[in-house]
């Protein structure tokens, strides 16, 4: 099997100004999903990202805190999976939780060195 990783943009929790209670919802689907990857044994690694970035602009290490006004697309978490292929990889985000607030998945291929 190879490894995917799944990006997840958009989906933001702030920006949607949801109740406790509905991101507990939101969070018990999340959990439903990777239980269901982990019983298949297809899941390896994910995790939320807080909003709060840093870049490095140069070898000289200059950095800019964010979030940044020319990001118009918020990396908001990551799960690494085993698949067979690009189309197992992509039936795997039937269960993404976040799809009704605007948000998808970028699917990447994982190279191995």
């Amino acid at each position: 099997m190879k490894e995917f990783m799944m990006i997840f943009i958009g989906g933001d929790y702030e920006t949607a100004e949801m109740s406790p209670e509905e991101i507990g919802r939101r969070m018990q689907k999340w959990n439903q999903w990777v239980e269901e990857l982990q019983k298949d044994n297809l899941f390896l690694d994910g995790r939320a990202l807080k909003n709060a970035a840093t870049q490095v602009h140069n070898a000289d290490s200059l950095a800019t805190d964010g979030p940044f006004v020319e990001t118009k697309e918020l990396i908001t978490g990551y799960l690494v999976v085993k698949a067979n292929d690009i189309e197992h990889a992509k039936s795997l985000t039937h269960a993404y939780p976040d799809y009704d607030l605007g948000g998808r998945v970028e699917i990447r291929e994982i190279q191995v060195c």
